[in-house]
């Protein structure tokens, strides 16, 4: 079972922290990110809508989450990443009763920046129909009613006060290492080091920071998108020759070239989240004693 978890948040780095810490020699963690075990356990997967298939193919069974770390060497310091778990009401009492004592990092994301960079994700994979982040975010409640998987809940993701509540209620706070993004994009090295160090591992190894991972945005051609997402009779034949880490990479190398990036988010839009999200920001700033003034700015 995992040393430490990377809990989320969603779109705020957890890609990039996985590639970055997995670069550590006297770290294991699996090549497969978001395994979403602790948030579906024991359970029966049948979410439906766009890109339900990545929710539905999580791990279910304790016997195959563990099989996840069966090629870790000895003496390594073991984790992974499923943002899922800082969103699932159910993740930490999961957590808790299998390995109590596991570390958990945590990086949050400004909140309204958080749910359009989300869309943006869904956009870019081909699994949000709608073009204006308006509408998706009018249809939220109707298309979790209808069971389509998590991720389409833009504005839910980023209810921190409330997700932590659950953690800081079953665990020492000293177990959870809270950062932001932020601290990210101001000094990446800086935040990989206090990481590696929090989780017990080696801090003399310095892993390569250049790749910029799992960037969001507007595809160009929608056409060549969606070759490069959806299942179709060349990428299946490729299939069959190409392991699938080396064709993610090739997948989403040609995507990020068909990105336009610098997309802001709809005036219409912002004013939906910031209703919806302002209360939860003052009460993560209650919650953590922090001031996170800039993210209701």
């Amino acid at each position: 079972m995992p040393d430490f978890l990377i809990l989320g948040a969603a779109r705020a780095g957890t890609t990039a922290l996985h590639s970055y810490l997995r670069q550590n020699p006297n770290i294991f963690m699996p090549r497969a990110k978001e395994p979403n075990f602790f948030s579906f356990e024991g359970e029966i997967l049948k979410y439906t809508g766009p890109g339900a298939d990545y929710v539905n193919n999580s791990l279910t069974r304790l016997e195959d989450y563990r099989a996840l770390f069966d090629d870790a060497p000895p003496g390594s310091i073991c984790g992974e990443a499923s943002p899922l778990y800082l969103f699932s009401p159910k993740a930490p009492e999961r957590i808790h009763r299998h390995i109590p004592r596991v570390r958990m990092v945590v990086v949050l994301r400004n909140p309204v920046d958080q749910a359009f960079s989300h869309y943006l994700y869904a956009v870019k994979q081909r699994i949000e129909p709608l073009e204006d982040f308006t509408e998706a975010l009018e249809a939220e409640e109707k298309r979790l009613a209808a069971g389509w998987q998590p991720l389409f809940g833009y504005s839910r993701f980023p209810c921190y006060a409330k997700q932590l509540s659950r953690y800081f209620s079953l665990f020492d706070r000293e177990q959870i290492l809270i950062r932001t993004y932020e601290d990210f994009q101001t000094d990446p090295k800086e935040l990989v080091a206090s990481i590696t160090e929090f989780i017990g591992a080696d801090t003399g190894f310095e892993p390569d920071l250049s790749s910029e991972l799992n960037a969001g945005g507007i595809p160009r051609s929608r056409l060549f998108q969606d070759f490069l997402m959806k299942p179709n009779p060349v990428t299946g034949l490729i299939a069959q020759v190409m392991p699938q880490e080396v064709r993610w990479k090739i997948r989403d190398r040609l995507s990020q070239f068909n990105l336009r990036r610098g997309v802001t988010i709809p005036p219409r839009a912002r004013e939906i989240l910031r209703a919806r999200l302002l209360p939860e920001i003052r009460a993560l700033e209650d919650l953590l004693d922090r001031d996170l003034s800039a993210w209701r700015a």
